[in-house]
């Protein structure tokens, strides 16, 4: 079983806490801290209730070789990308931040991401080809762009993935609270 800690995800925001100088900055981490952690618990509800009413995100590098932006744009599209993720499985993430940076605006993280997806999954983002089968540790790094609205709700990510490795993950090397479900999800 390999170690895989989703929890990294919004815990690891924690040690910049002494950064935020204001108020406002205080409430940004925070509101990206529970954006994290609604998102590695597949809470599509908890997720939405940090964002604005129009959120607007920019993906770059989530798919090999397509260097345009891929993100959704919009309420229905954000939510439909939220609900794929937690239908095919690609919520299972494990993302440690080394530096964030946050003013009364903004925020902005990098670090290094793992996530564990269903051979499908990785299909449908280019990572592997269609006749693959069981499942895949992708590693990256990150670098994540966050604005705010004035009641602190993100207005959206700009996010940079530099996929390093997509390796095959046997059985056995699923943490034990992977979901059932998706330990069922062999193509």
């Amino acid at each position: 079983m390999i170690p895989f800690d989703a929890a990294q995800t919004w815990t690891s925001f924690e040690k910049f806490k002494d950064r935020p100088r204001t108020p406002r900055q205080v409430q940004i981490l925070q509101t990206v801290i529970d954006h994290s952690r609604a998102e590695v618990a597949g809470d599509i509800d908890g997720v939405m209730a940090t964002l604005t009413a129009d959120p607007q995100y920019h993906d770059y590098g989530v798919y090999p070789g397509v260097v345009s932006d891929t993100g959704p744009k919009g309420l229905d599209a954000v939510v439909g990308l939220y609900r794929a993720m937690v239908d095919c499985g690609s919520y299972v993430i494990e993302s440690q931040k080394h530096r964030v940076i946050v003013d009364d605006e903004r925020l902005v993280s990098e670090g290094t991401f793992r996530q564990i997806l269903p051979a499908a999954a990785a299909h449908a983002q280019g990572l592997v080809g269609a006749d693959a089968t069981g499942h895949f540790l992708v590693t990256a790094r990150t670098v994540v762009f966050w604005e705010f609205d004035e009641a602190g709700r993100a207005k959206g990510e700009d996010r940079y993935v530099f996929v390093q490795s997509v390796d095959p993950l046997d059985e056995a090397d699923l943490p034990a609270d992977y979901p059932d479900r998706l330990r069922m999800a062999r193509a």
